[in-house]
């Protein structure tokens, strides 16, 4: 074997352990890659989860004193004549909100969606299936729908001054007590249902 074939061979098995060095580098940096996003899915995922737990049992409590005001309110409103509903709240004796028997104030749940929010900015809500962000993505949005109703509630009591009417008030305590209520119930379910399913993901 000449030195000119001599090399060419040396240099070809250079090449060869270059390029299988690289192939083997590049191979378990995916695996390193797919290792580290699969541990990221699985770790936003059980924070998803603790985060729709908790906010499940905040409902769960205003869905308590919600119901709890409207067998109060339920009891005082038809004891009151026209002439004590059309009065102005600030004249009116007869019926004073705040002294309901507890009365906590025009309250609704703060839901949390840090986590949901995290998984939006991290880019790691992309690498879960269609379907899964689908379910994730339509809890929140509901959650949103809820506090944006309560929030519109809450700025109708702000908003009361010396002419607002008894009528008014007991108007806005009933929105409480009514379609608020039974949007607490609707989520508080959907919560659970969303909970169970993520949990089986979880677990599989």
């Amino acid at each position: 074997m000449n030195k000119v074939t001599k090399n060419i061979l040396k240099y070809l098995i250079e090449l060869i352990i270059v390029t299988f060095g690289v192939f083997l580098g590049v191979y378990f940096s995916n695996i390193n890659a797919e290792n580290k996003t699969k541990a990221d899915k699985e770790k936003m995922l059980e924070i998803i989860v603790k985060e729709l737990e908790y906010n499940q049992e905040l409902l769960k409590e205003y869905i308590d004193y919600h119901e709890e005001l409207k067998i109060q309110i339920d009891s005082i409103v038809p004891s009151l004549r026209d002439e004590n509903r059309f009065s102005p709240l600030a004249i009116d004796n007869k019926f004073q909100f705040n002294k309901i028997k507890g009365w906590k104030g025009f309250q609704f749940a703060r839901l949390q969606k840090t986590a949901f929010e995290g998984a939006k900015i991290s880019g790691i809500l992309k690498e879960f299936d269609i379907e899964l962000i689908q379910k994730i993505s339509s809890s929140y949005e509901l959650q949103d729908t809820y506090i944006d109703f309560g929030t519109s509630i809450l700025n109708k009591a702000i908003d009361m001054n010396s002419s607002t009417k008894v009528i008014d008030v007991i108007g806005i305590i009933t929105l409480t007590t009514s379609d608020l209520l039974n949007m607490e119930k609707g989520l508080s379910q959907g919560l659970e249902k969303t909970i169970a399913e993520l949990k089986t993901l979880r677990n599989n």
